[in-house]
């Protein structure tokens, strides 16, 4: 399967044998490719000078990536106590030498499928950073989520926005410089997607806690210390809207959309006064409600270059009028208004006995399977399906290579367009591993077996068919007609998302 979609500032590369590719993750995990030492820079302090505008005005010309690491790197290269300067003081600053950064491999502009890991703001904002997403680039990955404002309501980055702020107790935003984040992607060739979570916002909440949802008392509705804002409020869509438009101007690929739903953690106060409301009444107000955004946003962003996608609940796969009413994520109509539906199908987060499945958390085959066949029938072909696959041990017996190789097979049989790695905590080890042996880097094609997954297949993996290559159940009915489905708690599980 090959997607068109051009990456911002990407050229034309080759292709490389898998046994190459072996070797640039071994290069990668020894350390970064270095290039001729430059010549520290002194600078004489002068009036009005402080550590951090120094560090600002020279971060670029010394290669370093955040303002924290070259603050370091000043103290200890001039042996500074404190923050205090003097004036005419000379200071060196260091200068790293230039790393030339590795390429990926198979872009997304050249039409392959999108392989992504999130990575929080703080992630982002070191230079641990590069060595993260470069191991994972030499084991086939093109592509990056990273977390622009999560949940929490700190953006991540310098935004322009009035009700901008960082996060508690910061004063400074996690990234130093989205730019040089940008450039540092665009020379590696990732797409880039930005992620914002949009109606969940505790930052916005405590600065305008007229705008959020409210209780039957009349104050904000929370959940996890964050408020719960009204998606309908003009103020809000606006703010989350401008901050689209400030990353797509940064040069970011694709705008995702997460939290773009209501609390499922008990709001009701837009049901009605009925014991036994008319769900299917709830659910379409709810679906009009979200959907306005989304055509809002898609308005918003016409004029930009930058693809929309949106984060949907694995259990919205299943259809059932509690969950619609519940979050008002409706696919049929997500698919008509963005680019790509990106479903949350965690194993672990389906409760136990779902759909027959004692253990859901061990069963990613059937649920990451099933769940994206059934995200891709409900978009008709209207927008690309896109999983969230799970790479974190929750709930989960055996967390092994094995595990990830599952929902990714899975994923791509059941028509997937790609797949995002989920880890909270960015640690992708146990993918990276892996991943070389699944795809044949230079076609795109996935050719490990599971047998031979589970019996430590090398890079160099035989070429098959691609139906060859996938268990037999996965090729069956995914759905067994006669399992009885169990009632949905009316309160959908906060999980680790």
């Amino acid at each position: 399967m090959q997607f068109a979609w051009a990456t911002r500032g990407q050229k034309e590369r080759t292709g490389y044998s898998l046994p190459f590719c072996a070797l640039v993750l071994a290069a990668v995990l020894a350390g970064p490719f270095s290039v001729q030492a430059q010549e520290d820079i002194v600078h004489s302090v002068k009036p009005g000078d402080t550590l951090i505008k120094i560090c600002s005005r020279y971060r670029a010309e010394t290669n370093h990536y955040s303002l924290s690491e070259l603050m370091n790197d000043i103290r200890g290269a001039n042996e500074l106590s404190s923050n205090l300067l003097q004036i005419g003081q000379k200071l060196v600053i260091p200068v790293l030498p230039a790393e030339e950064a590795p390429k990926v491999i198979q872009t997304v502009a050249d039409g392959h499928e999108v392989r992504a890991i999130y990575l929080t703001g703080p992630a982002c904002g070191v230079s641990s950073l590069w060595r993260r997403v470069d191991s994972f680039i030499a084991a086939g990955g093109n592509a990056v989520v990273f977390d622009a404002k999560d949940i929490d309501g700190g953006i991540s980055y310098l935004s322009e926005h009035p009700l901008a702020t960082w996060g508690k107790g910061r004063s400074v935003p996690v990234i130093s410089s989205v730019s040089e984040m940008m450039k540092r992607f665009d020379d590696r060739g990732l797409y880039v997607i930005a992620r914002l979570a949009l109606f969940l916002d505790g930052e916005l909440g405590r600065q305008r806690p007229d705008l959020a949802l409210q209780d039957a008392q009349g104050a904000p509705w929370t959940e996890r210390g964050c408020v719960w804002m009204n998606a309908a409020a003009p103020e809000v869509r606006q703010f989350n809207l401008a901050l689209a438009k400030e990353l797509a101007a940064a040069g970011v690929d694709e705008i995702q959309f997460d939290y773009v739903r209501f609390p499922t953690n008990g709001w009701r106060e837009d049901w009605n006064a009925q014991e036994e409301p008319d769900l299917e009444q709830v659910a379409a107000m709810r679906r009009g409600v979200i959907a306005s955004f989304l055509r809002e946003a898609r308005a918003e962003l016409d004029d930009h270059e930058v693809r929309i996608s949106a984060d949907l609940y694995g259990i919205m796969a299943w259809g059932r009028m509690e969950d619609l009413a519940l979050t008002g994520q409706h696919v049929p109509t997500f698919a008509e208004l963005v680019d790509v539906i990106c479903p949350m199908i965690y194993p672990s987060h389906f409760g136990a006995g779902f759909e027959g499945r004692r253990r859901p958390g061990d069963d990613p085959e059937y649920f990451i399977g099933e769940g994206t066949r059934r995200f891709v029938e409900m978009a008709a072909g209207q927008a690309e399906i896109r999983p969230w696959l799970q790479a974190f041990p929750y709930r989960v017996s055996n967390y092994d290579g094995q595990y990830i190789s599952t929902q990714v097979l899975s994923s791509r049989q059941a028509g997937g367009a790609g797949w995002s790695l989920w880890n909270p905590a960015c640690r992708y080890q146990v993918a990276v591993d892996v991943l070389p042996g699944l795809c044949d880097l230079e076609t795109g094609i996935m050719v490990a077996s599971q047998d031979q997954i589970q019996a430590g297949a090398s890079t160099e993996v035989a070429i098959t068919s691609p139906a060859a290559t996938v268990p037999a159940t996965l090729l069956g009915a995914m759905v067994n007609p006669s399992v009885e489905r169990l009632p949905l708690e009316r309160n959908l599980p906060e999980l680790p998302r």
